[in-house]
Parts: structure tokens; C-alpha cells; sequence
């Protein structure tokens, strides 16, 4: 059904444009394709089945060609069930007031199917503008996150001339932050090594304080970038609060396939005692709440040795490799 969908999606924003003759092309073929199978369904139960096939024709003429081309398949497909199958055939007469009836009802019925598909395609098009929108307001954000940083860049350089040491440590997380930021702005069917994810987080802070341990998984969608925040809240309290505060601090991040599920694992330790919060932090609801939307869910335990994140997600947002 998904498929189906993104089928239909597709149809819809690159068909044809409504009123042209491609979408009145489409209105028709469609029509004809039912009268097709209507015959087939005339000549094994005559007079049993009327308009049935004609709904599914109307929806896809309307959906793929717009309103006016849905209209024309309902009303090409009224008349001709008139003419061709209602007793006696290939006549304007009406001899039985139930024709008339079953005519009425397919109008009403066809008339509301075609109204739906021209909201549904409107949607449609408002989605895909604010998408367009969204990106442009991504884009423009992230030329000026990377203007800063290249500000930030040329004063550290020029500040720490004298101490090279300080400045290729400096350097390294800086360009770390902007990889980061060019990920969150990335394609999202491109799919993402769940490892190579947690080593871009942990490089501003140091790579060598994060051990990592699990098989190789690709990610895809948006699940991606909302690990990444997900991730980047984790380690930015870690460097406020927690393990990364002092430097015998570590953390572990483990993940694995757990039956029907995905689990990760955030484990910090030669920190600080850790004490639970009194209320909610911004972020924690951040880390909690953001994967509801993938069936997944994020506990964090304040133990005193350190913070613990569970990530659980369903197999299937995942893929593992072997």
C-alpha cells in the first residue's frame, strides 16, 4: 500500500496539467478501459452490475487530470452505461425507475469522489510548496551557520597563531561542527551509517572519549537527522553536565538487533555524580518525544555514575548488514 501510494503521489505532481489535452487524453483512455471490463462483467451477469467500474476510473482520470478531467470521466461514464447497458440496449429509453435511481446515486457519488481528489491534489500542491519553501529557509540557514563558523574559523586561526597545538585541536572540532550542520541539510532518502553518524557527534569533543560497538546499519529517511539531534543533545549535556565534564570521562554507545527490535544504548561513566533533575529539561522532552513518530522510544536513567539513554526502534527503520 505504501508503494501504491508514493505511486500515486508521484502520478499526481508530474501528470499532466488540468485542463490540457493530456488530462481530458487520460479521462477518456480511462473510461474506455472501464467500459472494457464493464462489458466482461455485462456478458457473465447481465443487468447485476452497474457503474461499479467506472468509480475507480472517475478517481484515477480525476487524481491524474484534475477536476474537469474527473467530470468528464463521470459523465462520459453515465452516458454510456445509459446507452450500452441498461435495458434494452444501445437506446435512450428508461424502462425500469430503478435505472434512474442507480443514475442519481452514481452523479452524487461521482461528483464527491471527483470534489475529494481536487482537495486531495490541492494538498498536495500546498505540501510540495512548503516544502520548496522549507528548503530555501535550510539552505539560506545553513550558508549563514557556515558564514559564522568561517568567521569564528579566521579569528581562532589569527588569535592562536602563537600556539599551533591548541589551534589544530580547535581547528578539528570546528570542522567537525560543520560537518555536522551540512548532515542535518542533506538529501533524505540517502541513506546513513549509524556509526559514521555517532563519530561526527563525537569528534568536537573528541573522538578518543567514545567507544562504540555494534554491526554496521544504514538509516534512512528522516530518522537520520533526528538521531543526530537526538545524539547532539546527548553529547552536549555530557560535555555540560555529565561524563565529557572531566577528562577520565567516557562513554559507551552500544547497539543491536533485539528480535523485532532496534536498540542503542548511551552509557556514561568517570563523570561527575549524576543527580536526577527536579523538572524536565527542554531536551530531555527532546530526547524522549522525537521518536514517537517512527514507533521508537528514548528512556534516559540519571544513575549516580552516569547518564543512560535506551533507544528502541521497530527492525524495520533499520537496515543491518550480514
Amino acid at each position: 500500500m505504501h508503494r501504491l501510494s508514493n505511486v500515486v503521489n508521484a502520478l499526481v505532481r508530474r501528470g499532466p496539467r488540468p485542463g490540457s489535452f493530456e488530462a481530458y487524453g487520460i479521462a477518456i483512455a480511462c473510461v474506455l478501459a472501464a467500459t472494457l471490463v464493464q462489458q466482461i462483467f455485462d456478458l457473465l451477469a447481465p443487468d447485476t452490475v452497474f457503474f461499479a467500474t467506472y468509480i475507480p476510473a472517475l478517481l484515477i482520470a480525476a487524481l491524474v487530470g484534475g477536476v474537469a478531467a474527473g467530470a468528464t470521466a463521470t459523465l462520459l461514464g453515465g452516458v454510456i452505461t445509459w446507452w450500452m447497458f441498461f435495458e434494452p440496449h444501445f437506446s435512450w429509453v428508461v424502462a425500469e425507475k430503478n435505472h434512474l435511481i442507480s443514475v442519481a446515486l452514481y452523479l452524487f457519488a461521482g461528483a464527491m469522489i471527483v470534489w475529494t481528489a481536487g482537495q486531495y491534489r490541492e494538498l498536495l500542491a500546498r505540501i510540495d510548496e512548503e516544502e520548496k519553501y522549507r528548503r530555501i529557509v535550510v539552505d539560506e540557514l545553513s550558508h549563514r551557520v557556515k558564514n559564522k563558523l568561517a568567521t569564528i574559523y579566521a579569528i581562532l586561526r589569527h588569535e592562536l597563531r602563537g600556539q599551533p597545538a591548541i589551534w589544530d585541536t580547535v581547528s578539528g572540532r570546528l570542522q567537525a561542527l560543520s560537518a555536522a550542520d551540512d548532515f542535518l541539510s542533506r538529501d533524505e532518502n540517502a541513506g546513513v551509517d549509524l556509526r559514521t553518524l555517532l563519530q561526527m557527534e563525537a569528534q568536537p569533543f573528541g573522538a578518543e572519549r567514545f567507544a562504540f560497538s555494534g554491526p554496521p546499519v544504514r538509516l534512512f529517511g528522516k530518522l537520520p537527522t533526528v538521531l543526530a539531534l537526538v545524539f547532539h543533545e546527548l553529547t552536549t549535556n555530557a560535555a555540560k553536565y555529565g561524563a565529557l565534564l572531566k577528562p577520565a570521562g567516557q562513554i559507551d554507545i552500544v547497539w543491536r538487533q533485539a528480535g523485532d527490535a532496534f536498540e542503542i544504548a548511551w552509557t556514561e561513566r568517570g563523570g561527575p555524580e549524576v543527580l536526577t533533575p527536579l523538572r524536565r529539561s527542554f531536551g530531555s522532552h527532546l530526547i524522549e518525544r522525537s521518536l514517537d513518530s517512527f514507533g521508537g522510544k528514548a528512556t534516559l536513567e540519571f544513575a549516580p555514575a552516569g547518564v543512560i539513554c535506551r533507544i528502541s526502534l521497530p527492525g524495520d527503520q533499520v537496515e543491518i548488514a550480514g
